[in-house]
């Protein structure tokens, strides 16, 4: 079953390639099925960790939940305990909270997000400058193919330092 939805998805990635190019990249994607594969726990530990830095003395972000209707919590309720089952979250006391809210994506299904404003706010800013354009592209003068893969769950494959962990704790009451 799973293998199914996974060539329907590629299928759909690969809509705007022409046929005879289709069935190779179709067997390409094929080839690195793990890659696809939907997330079950978090990544292992890498030595290199994200790490939140907060200004000095700035106060603790602690802001409330979002009135939101009651079909929303239900849905919230049913995201947060497959987030607990699989892993990706846990229960934490923290002097941090930030609220969460659900976005419409284009298939009609429910996306939580947690509003980080006030915690980015307070966060000292990364000033490591991003590569540049004409380099970037200069690696790719001897590319072939070209795709627009959607890295789903992206955000759990970043480790968040042990000790930061209580930085981006989030309500859901």
């Amino acid at each position: 079953m799973v293998v199914k939805e996974q060539h329907k998805y590629q299928h759909d990635a690969f809509s705007g390639c022409e046929s005879q190019f289709k069935d190779r990249l179709v067997k390409v994607v094929d080839s690195f099925q793990n890659l696809f594969k939907e997330p079950k726990h978090l990544p292992p530990k890498q030595e290199i960790q994200h790490e939140i830095q907060l200004m000095y003395d700035a106060p603790l972000p602690n802001i409330g939940m979002y009135r939101l209707p009651v079909i929303d919590n239900k849905e919230i309720k049913k995201q947060i305990q497959e987030l607990f089952e699989k892993g990706f979250i846990r229960p934490i006391s923290s002097p941090c909270g930030s609220p969460i809210i659900l976005v419409p994506k284009k298939d009609r299904t429910w996306r939580m997000c947690v509003d980080f404003k006030a915690l980015n706010k307070i966060t000292i800013k990364n000033r490591y400058p991003l590569p540049r354009i004409d380099d970037l592209l200069d690696q790719l003068k001897n590319a072939v193919y070209f795709t627009k893969l959607d890295l789903r769950s992206g955000y759990h494959q970043i480790r968040i330092a042990e000790n930061d962990i209580w930085k981006i704790a989030f309500k859901t009451r």
